[in-house]
C-alpha cells in the first residue's frame, strides 16, 4: 500500500514537472515571436520614414521650384519697368505715312496778325480772354503758345507775366536749337501754377515725337528737346 501512495505521488510530480516545462517552452516561443515581430516593426520603420523624408524633399522641392518662377516673373517684370522708363522722356509713336503723321500735330497756325515785339526780330500776337493771356509766335517750322493767368496769384514764380515768361523762352530758344520738324512742330507752355504743363510735339517722316514736362519752368523740357537734336 505504501508502494502505491509513492509511485502515485512520483507520476503526480513527474506531470507537474512535464506541465512545467512545457509552458516554459510556449513561453520562450511567445517571446521569440514578440521579438520577431518587433525586429520586423524596426526593419519597416526606416523605410517609411525614408518615404516620409522622400515626399517632404520633393515638396520642397516643388516650392523652390514655384519661387524660382516667381522670381522670374518678377525679375521679367522689372526689365519691363525699366525698359518703360528709359523711354519716359520722349515719347515715339510712329504712323503709317508722314502725312498721316504731321495731322497729329493739332493747333499748329502761322501767326500773321501779329501785336507785341519780342527781341531778336521776332513779333507775336498777344491776346487775353476769361482770366487768361495768350502770346503765340514762330520760329521757323516751330508754333511757341504761352498762357499765363491774368490773376497774378495764380501764375507761377519767377514771371511777372506772358510777355516777361515769352521773352525768357525766347532768348532761351536763341543759344539753343531745336529739333527741326519735316513739316510742323508745335509748344504749349502753362504758366498757371496750380498745374503747369509744357508740351513739345513735333513730326519728322512717319514719326511723332512728344515731350510732356509738369515742372513749373518750361526749361527741362526744352533741353530734353534741344539734347535729342
Amino acid at each position: 500500500m505504501s508502494i502505491k501512495i509513492n509511485t502515485a505521488a512520483l507520476l503526480l510530480g513527474s506531470a507537474f514537472l512535464l506541465s512545467a516545462c512545457s509552458g516554459d517552452g510556449t513561453a520562450s516561443d511567445q517571446d521569440e515571436t514578440n521579438q520577431t515581430v518587433d525586429e520586423n516593426q524596426t526593419d519597416t520603420s526606416p523605410d517609411n520614414n525614408e518615404k516620409t523624408s522622400s515626399e517632404d524633399n520633393s515638396g520642397e522641392d516643388r516650392n523652390t521650384d514655384g519661387g524660382n518662377e516667381e522670381d522670374a516673373g518678377d525679375k521679367s517684370g522689372a526689365t519691363d519697368n525699366d525698359t518703360s522708363s528709359e523711354n519716359e522722356d520722349i515719347q515715339q509713336q510712329d504712323y503709317d505715312s508722314s502725312k498721316e503723321a504731321a495731322a497729329q500735330i493739332e493747333g499748329y497756325e502761322k501767326v500773321d496778325q501779329t501785336n507785341i515785339e519780342l527781341g531778336h526780330g521776332i513779333k507775336g500776337l498777344q491776346e487775353g480772354a476769361a482770366g487768361h493771356e495768350y502770346l503765340y509766335w514762330n520760329e521757323g517750322r516751330w508754333l511757341i503758345k504761352v498762357d499765363f493767368p491774368t490773376d497774378p496769384q495764380y501764375k507761377v514764380d519767377g514771371y511777372e507775366g506772358v510777355e516777361d515768361m515769352a521773352k525768357k523762352v525766347l532768348d532761351y530758344l536763341e543759344k539753343n536749337y531745336l529739333p527741326a520738324p519735316d513739316d510742323k512742330g508745335v509748344i504749349t507752355i502753362n504758366g498757371f501754377k496750380e498745374h503747369p504743363e509744357t508740351v513739345v510735339k513735333w513730326q519728322e517722316g512717319k514719326t511723332v515725337y512728344t515731350i510732356t514736362s509738369k515742372e513749373k519752368e518750361p526749361f527741362s523740357a526744352l533741353d530734353t528737346a534741344v539734347e535729342s537734336n
